[in-house]
């Protein structure tokens, strides 16, 4: 269950300020540094924000029902911490580099 403070400007729950989330044994409380994007659908808004946590939550309006969701979570620190795997070039892409070739061609029968 996700519990959700906004901030109500002209509209009511404009944007998200603060929220917990509270599943069974687990309870915290954020609060929301940044909205970094958000975008309005038919039936729910969503809002991607930065926490006090310095993680990336993705919260869930649905306007129709009155309830917040908690649709993502993502830890930026984790993602920096994955290093891409080094390209392989091998002979044949060497050569096509070498022509000028961006990608090989194949004759059609």
């Amino acid at each position: 269950m996700v519990k959700v403070e906004c901030y109500s400007g002209y509209r009511v729950n404009e944007r998200p300020v603060a929220f917990t989330i509270n599943e069974c044994d687990y309870t915290r409380s954020f609060k929301v540094r940044e909205v970094i994007d958000r975008w309005f659908g038919e039936s729910a808004d969503y809002f991607k924000v930065i926490a006090d946590d310095e993680n990336i939550y993705l919260l869930k309006y649905d306007s129709r029902q009155d309830d917040w969701d908690l649709i993502f979570y993502q830890d930026p620190r984790r993602i920096k911490a994955i290093q891409p795997a080094e390209l392989e070039v091998t002979t044949l892409s060497k050569s096509f580099l070498k022509e000028g070739r961006t990608r090989p061609s194949f004759p059609i029968h």
